[in-house]
């Protein structure tokens, strides 16, 4: 197929990607606002969408239903009266993730969409949840906010950094409720922690652990079954592909694509966010990074593009660090901590408990304190519930697009550093990524060309 797919891209992305790279040359001083990209559809004012009452039923529409799309079917289909939906619709490029999804949902063959534009078309859909390949999170959350849906979308909310800054002005220009996909964020260990920082009990924050690591039996984290049945006559290759380089149908890559750079960050997107987000949570006071460093490896699972092993340091205006690392030939990893000058915030690795127990030189000044919540904790179901609570009341959700937005571009800084071999400074009034020197970097791309590690 050498015909350039149709991928529902906005024309102006092209030219606002030359814009930006001939900005990038130009001095920066005094331009605050210069790098402050233009959102997709910058023509478009977005939809309105529908006023919801209190006990409105939503009307919620699933975009990707493979592996973990179908989770949220499922999830929602279960608590769908709780929650007062209906599943209205569900979209998938590929026929059989398609007809599963239609079947454990029941919506007639016309409520099915290969193309989720068509899908947005839709007035009576309220809410829509994407569960897409990471390299289609942005222009699938744009392209719903701007038809006046509000979004669910699973973590990372974008593949590079440019794409978060687009999705942030788009949230705040459309006004619709915008949820990141950490169910961490729920738990209510990190609020807690969050009341003792903001009241002052553990002092200035000094630095924060975390890690997600596990162990693969068969090393080789990621790798998951080629359906036999998928071709390129039920499955749209190359608009799965999006704006990653374009190649022949692969079906290891579509299966598992997690290994592969194209369509995502490893570990540093999949795993560190359901810890670094929650920390950031924890502090009272989430930032954007001032400096990010990261490192990784790829020695013992090698059939992939991304890390097995990665360590990432970040360091906020505030003097808060943050180092968090994962791995996933190793299980074993650092206990959730949040140290302050005075006091150290100790988290349960299972159940919903923080400690707060005081530095030795002011325990006559501190008393320790313990927290104990009888929820279980990373429930996914009580997310989807406060996305949909949210959306009736108004209510800022706990996993917000400010949370998001900072999160991802201690994600995005941390993949620069890792692949180029750089310390990264943000400036988030610019937006721009500089070298401790100074040196303006431009923030990776689907075209930008990393060399091989050696």
């Amino acid at each position: 197929m050498n015909e350039k797919p149709d991928l529902g891209l906005s024309h102006a992305h092209t030219r606002r990607s030359f814009l930006k790279r001939a900005a990038t040359a130009a001095t920066v001083a005094g331009t605050g606002m210069l790098f402050r990209a233009p959102v997709y559809g910058q023509t478009q004012a977005p939809s309105p969408g529908k006023v919801i009452g209190a006990n409105d039923r939503l009307n919620v529409a699933y975009i990707g239903t493979g592996k973990q799309g179908m989770y949220h079917v499922r999830s929602q289909k279960k608590f769908a009266q709780e929650n007062n939906i209906v599943q209205g619709a569900v979209c998938d490029l590929y026929m059989k993730h398609l007809d599963e999804a239609r079947a454990a949902t029941g919506v007639k063959e016309s409520d099915a969409y290969r193309d989720h534009r068509k899908l947005l078309e839709r007035k009576d859909i309220d809410a829509v949840v994407i569960s897409t390949v990471d390299n289609w999170h942005a222009q699938v959350s744009i392209d719903a906010l701007e038809a006046g849906k509000h979004v669910f979308c699973e973590k990372p909310m974008s593949r590079f950094l440019q794409e978060a800054f687009d999705v942030y002005d788009t949230v705040k220009k459309a006004g619709k409720v915008y949820v990141i996909g950490s169910q961490g964020c729920m738990d209510a260990k990190w609020h807690k922690a969050a009341e003792w920082c903001k009241a002052g009990k553990i002092g200035p924050l000094v630095w924060a652990q975390g890690s997600y690591c596990r162990n693969n039996a068969k090393n080789s984290e990621w790798t998951f079954p080629v359906d036999p049945a998928a071709n390129e006559q039920n499955l749209d290759w190359y608009r799965w592909l999006g704006r990653a380089r374009k190649i022949p149908f692969n079906p290891d890559h579509f299966f598992s694509w997690h290994k592969y750079y194209a369509y995502n960050s490893g570990i540093i997107g999949n795993l560190l966010p359901h810890r670094f987000q929650p920390m950031m949570i924890a502090s009272g006071n989430p930032e954007f990074p001032r400096r990010v460093v990261c490192t990784g490896t790829r020695k013992v699972s090698t059939d992939r593009d991304i890390t097995d092993t990665t360590h990432l340091l970040a360091e906020f205006p505030s003097g808060l660090t943050l180092l968090v690392v994962g791995s996933t030939v190793n299980q074993v990893g650092l206990p959730d901590m949040l140290r302050g000058r005075k006091a150290t915030l100790y988290f349960a690795s299972q159940g919903n408990k923080v400690e707060l127990r005081p530095e030795s030189i002011f325990t006559d000044e501190i008393d320790a304190e313990e927290f104990n919540d009888s929820h279980p904790t990373e429930r996914i179901e009580a997310l989807e519930k406060h996305f949909f609570d949210c959306i009736r009341t108004g209510q800022t959700p706990l996993a917000n697009v400010d949370l998001a937005f900072k999160a991802m571009t201690v994600l995005a800084l941390a993949e620069m550093s890792e692949r180029l071999g750089l310390a990264l400074f943000f400036d988030e009034k610019t937006r721009t990524v500089k070298t401790g020197d100074g040196r303006v970097i431009p923030p990776l791309s689907y075209d930008t060309v990393v060399p091989e590690r050696v």
